[in-house]
């Protein structure tokens, strides 16, 4: 792999991107949507919480709005002179959050509206809303980050305990805790009320990029600048998983609604699925040409959505092939063997008994992935 020549900063704010990149793309059979609207680079994208629209946003300077089924953009947000490289929706789907050089906005959706919040000096990385939004947190390449108040439009808190760049920061899901990762390679837990540190981990051997809270608040998530993802139980500021596979920089990292899986961005150009019981990569996604900056699960958790330096936006559906495959590959090709119905074209075979026998063929694979998905989980369960 050849390493990058330039400045940890420079990686961290995204003003120059990596040199590595995967020898090829493969197209995968989950593949359901490419979304090619961008001209340049897409460095973030954001679900609604209703999973009908997804935002990205990339060099071009645009936020597009678009319909997770189709495709189409149902809009196009302008205005930052910057590339926008952050973006994420408040719960309830009307605010969306984004980021573009130093300048933070909030667009009213419904109003079709914005907001300008101005403090940062540096470029904005990372943001987060708190879980009715009416505050939110931002970092950029400073020591500390901040605590906005969103209808005032005013910083409330400074947090200031990293000695080095902080780039992560997230609200748990019960508001209880704040969380934020930086360049001097720990992770703090702080208590949202007092907004005071509660535990201080020695995390990673390099920046943390991403971090994200479980559903239920127990388990947090973080990944580094070291090619690692690490898991973390909340209450006690123990290592609960740690997952290694990915060849370069993990930058983002986020769980499943159920919290059974994660998914992770990678700039090694893939994205990878988790379980997280096990702390197994069940499953690698390599449809991107270059760098990923960004994954998540659609909020069903039918799904995964992905975005790209090759300037696309993928969607995957979530199937049982992934877990079947990767724990019962053998078992499942011996069945499909002595089925008779994997078989080349017979001799004398019509053509539509020989597609009938195809349709078949496929049902009973879908069907072992199934099996094989529930023995897997009735035995971890054990």
């Amino acid at each position: 792999m050849k390493p990058l020549n330039i400045s940890i900063q420079i990686l961290i704010a995204f003003m120059l991107l990596p040199s590595w990149q995967p020898f090829f793309a493969q197209e995968d059979e989950s593949l359901v949507l490419t979304f090619k609207k961008h001209k340049g680079p897409v460095y973030a994208m954001a679900i609604s919480p209703d999973g009908k629209t997804i935002a990205s946003s990339g060099e071009d300077l645009k936020i597009h709005l678009w319909d997770r089924h189709s495709g189409e953009i149902k809009s196009t947000l302008e205005g930052y002179q910057k590339p926008v490289k952050y973006l994420t929706f408040s719960n309830d789907g009307r605010y969306l959050l984004g980021a573009g050089g130093t300048e933070i906005r909030i667009w009213d959706l419904p109003a079709g509206t914005w907001k300008i919040y101005r403090k940062h000096v540096t470029h904005v990385y990372n943001l987060d809303f708190n879980q009715d939004a009416t505050q939110f947190l931002s970092t950029s390449l400073n020591n500390s980050f901040y605590l906005w108040d969103r209808e005032e439009g005013k910083v409330i808190h400074t947090f200031d305990a990293h000695s080095k760049t902080a780039l992560a920061a997230a609200f748990s899901p019960d508001n209880r805790w704040i969380a934020s990762g930086s360049l001097d390679q720990t992770v703090i837990i702080w208590h949202a009320g007092y907004r005071q540190p509660v535990h201080t981990l020695s995390a990673h051997g390099g920046n943390i990029f991403s971090l994200d809270f479980s559903p239920d608040s127990k388990l947090l998530a973080s990944c580094s600048m070291d090619e690692n993802i690490k898991i973390w139980d909340v209450d006690s500021g123990r290592i609960h998983k740690l997952l290694t596979g990915h060849d370069y920089a993990v930058v983002s990292v986020r769980f499943s609604p159920d919290a059974s899986f994660l998914i992770s961005a990678s700039y090694d150009g893939t994205a990878r699925l988790w379980e997280v019981a096990t702390g197994q990569s069940i499953y690698t996604f390599i449809g991107h040409e270059d760098a990923l900056y960004a994954a998540d699960f659609l909020p069903d958790g039918s799904g995964i959505v992905t975005c790209s330096n090759d300037g696309t936006v993928m969607i995957h559906e979530m199937s049982a092939r992934f877990m079947a495959e990767h724990y019962y590959y053998s078992e499942i090709e011996k069945e499909m063997d002595a089925s008779g119905l994997f078989e080349p074209r017979r001799k004398g075979e019509s053509r539509d008994a020989y597609l009938l026998r195809q349709s078949a063929a496929e049902a009973f694979r879908q069907d072992l992935f199934i099996k094989y998905q529930q023995k897997h989980l009735r035995e971890i369960e054990q």
